[in-house]
C-alpha cells in the first residue's frame, strides 16, 4: 500500500526535493563522524562527489547540492510529505468521511516529525515542519476555493480519493503497520526513492 502511495507522488516530490536539498548545506565532517558512517569520494564529469552512507541511506553531495536515497524504499521524509497530502485530501475534500484514516495519518506525521528532528542531517525544528504543513494547508484551501466546485466534485479530490484515500482506508491497519515500520530504524530521513 505504501508503495502505491509513493509511486503516485514520485515525479512531483523529486522536483521538490532537488530544490530543497540544495537549499541546506551539510556539515560533512560531523556526519562522517556518526557511528557506522562510511565516506566515499570520487570524481565524475560534474566534479567532486562525496557519498556518505549509514543505515541504508546514502547522501550524495556534488557542487550542485545534495540528495539522499534510502535503499530500503522507506524514505521517511518522502512518506511524511505524502501522508500530509493525503490527510489534507481527507480533511478538505471529504470532511468527516475518512476520520480513522486522517487520524492514523496525523499520528504518523507526528511520529515522522519527531524522527526527522532527531535524525536529520542538518538541524531542523518541529516548528519548521509544522509551518510546512500550514503552508500546504493554506495552498490546498486556496486551490479548492479557486476550483469553484464543491470539494468532493473537484477533479483532483476525486482522483486522490480513488488513487490514495480509498485503498489506504480499506487497509488501514496494514498501512499503519507499514508506516510504523518505516520509523523503526534510526537513520537519516531520506527524501528518495519515491517509486
Amino acid at each position: 500500500m505504501i508503495r502505491a502511495m509513493i509511486r503516485l507522488a514520485a515525479c512531483l516530490l523529486a522536483l521538490l526535493w532537488a530544490t530543497a536539498a540544495t537549499a541546506q548545506s551539510l556539515d560533512v565532517e560531523a556526519l562522517a563522524r556518526q557511528p557506522g558512517t562510511t565516506v566515499t569520494k570520487k570524481e565524475d564529469k560534474s566534479g567532486d562527489v562525496t557519498e556518505l552512507s549509514r543505515a541504508g541511506v546514502t547522501i550524495t553531495i556534488t557542487s550542485g547540492g545534495w540528495t539522499s536515497m534510502d535503499r530500503s524504499g522507506k524514505a521517511v521524509w518522502c512518506l511524511r510529505d505524502m501522508a500530509v497530502g493525503i490527510q489534507l485530501t481527507t480533511d478538505f475534500c471529504y470532511p468527516g468521511e475518512f476520520v480513522p484514516l486522517s487520524r492514523m495519518l496525523g499520528e504518523f506525521i507526528e511520529s515522522a516529525d519527531r524522527f526527522i528532528v532527531a535524525n536529520n542531517p542538518y538541524p531542523i525544528t518541529k516548528q519548521a515542519l509544522e509551518q510546512n504543513i500550514a503552508q500546504r494547508r493554506a495552498k490546498a484551501v486556496a486551490g479548492l476555493k479557486a476550483a469553484g466546485v464543491p470539494p468532493a466534485q473537484n477533479r483532483i479530490c476525486q482522483q486522490r480519493r480513488d488513487d490514495d484515500v480509498l485503498p489506504l482506508a480499506a487497509e488501514l491497519e496494514k498501512t499503519r503497520r507499514e508506516l510504523q515500520h518505516a520509523l523503526a530504524v534510526p537513520r537519516w530521513p531520506a527524501r528518495n526513492p519515491c517509486d
